[in-house]
């Protein structure tokens, strides 16, 4: 009841916020504008110089004369797909019907057609679904994506592997993936991925350009660094943000971060080896933002199914969640809501993560029950 309470004192507060900004005349009041102004530029502009900067710079400032922000287009070519859809709407209409799609598209991931009243609550009105709402980012998008992917490919893993295959949008959040389903032998959602993210990709050759794909291979290097240095820490629930936010220089945050990231992709590969049981899953969804030093807090919605997959693993085995196991849920799902209002417990984005990644380990490696089945929540 705390937990609910907490969740809805959150969401009213930053709702409220969005709400008074959307009403004023600055349209970059969060993250949606620049997915909006990327549908734009590559209808009214051209998609072929939607890796320059500067040009999409003053593209944006036509649209937002007051814009005192950069926002730069990071993604694969394939990623236009998503957001030219957008250009057609007006900015608000644009914003609402994002929303409404991505939200519908990362609850039909988690629940299928099994909605449960209160655990659709929980996933509404978590911190990190309204976080991910008021931005306008794609989060939710990427999560359904991926959580819907890896729900269904046991049972269907042609289609399974179709939505793998369509995460690539966003390719730093599927690093483990193709990992885990060599280690737990999906061949078949393997090789439809690999032929889905293929196909998508000659379809935005196609459609926007075959430029595209060298010129986005050219600015991922620099769009790295801009991340490392222009991009506020406060931002990234990373090993890697956290250690230079404690002072520990760059590169060496960079290293560290590269061996936590070998140790969490040997960790999930040797979870998933022993089935693609309920825990196993959850381990790679959260896995995946402890190895990727390039993730931001509006990514990680497929936490919350993580969550739900230990809860459900809990029920379904019949075993009590523990006070410590309470607590460490508990802050997982607060920690987004903490590390928004203050900046003060930056620490506590990595320490959460770390701490339910080790709880979903613990509890596949010590449990006897090898079922590869992933059951629909």
């Amino acid at each position: 009841m705390v937990v609910l309470l907490a969740f809805i004192a959150f969401a009213m507060r930053v709702i409220a916020g969005t709400l008074r900004a959307a009403w004023g005349d600055y349209l970059a009041f969060s993250d949606f504008f620049a997915q909006w102004s990327f549908g734009l530029f590559a209808r009214l502009a051209g998609a072929a110089l939607i890796y320059d900067g500067d040009a999409l710079h003053r593209f944006q400032l036509t649209l937002e004369p007051a814009l005192h922000q950069f926002f730069p287009y990071p993604y694969p070519p394939t990623y236009l797909f998503a957001v030219w859809p957008l250009s057609w709407l007006s900015y608000r209409t644009a914003y609402l019907v994002w929303d409404i799609a991505t939200l519908a598209l990362f609850l039909w991931a988690v629940f299928g057609s099994g909605w449960r009243t209160r655990r659709l609550w929980f996933v509404l009105l978590a911190p990190i679904t309204v976080i991910t709402l008021i931005l306008g980012q794609n989060g939710l998008l990427t999560s359904a994506l991926i959580v819907g992917g890896m729900r269904m490919m046991r049972d269907r893993p042609v289609l399974g592997g179709v939505l793998l295959g369509l995460a690539t949008i966003k390719p730093q959040l599927g690093i483990l993936i193709p990992l885990a389903l060599i280690g737990a032998g999906y061949w078949r959602t393997l090789a439809a991925a690999g032929v889905t993210a293929a196909t998508v990709a000659f379809a935005s050759g196609l459609a926007f350009g075959w430029e595209l794909w060298p010129a986005w291979l050219d600015t991922l290097a620099g769009h790295a660094a801009y991340v490392d240095r222009s991009i506020s820490n406060y931002l990234k629930p990373t090993i890697m943000a956290n250690l230079v936010l404690f002072g520990v220089a760059l590169p060496v945050a960079h290293a560290v971060q590269t061996c936590i990231g070998v140790v969490v992709a040997a960790i999930v590969f040797l979870s998933i080896r022993r089935g693609a049981t309920e825990l196993s899953i959850a381990a790679l969804q959260v896995g995946t933002f402890l190895a990727m030093p390039y993730v931001f807090r509006y990514d990680m919605p497929m936490q919350l199914n993580a969550i739900l997959l230990l809860v459900c693993d809990r029920a379904r085995t019949r075993r009590g969640v523990g006070l410590v196991e309470a607590g460490i849920i508990t802050f997982a799902l607060l920690e987004p809501a903490l590390t928004t209002l203050t900046t003060r417990f930056f620490y506590c984005s990595g320490l959460s993560l770390t701490l339910l990644f080790g709880l979903i380990v613990w509890r596949r490696f010590s449990s006897a029950d090898a079922d590869p089945k992933v059951n629909p929540l």
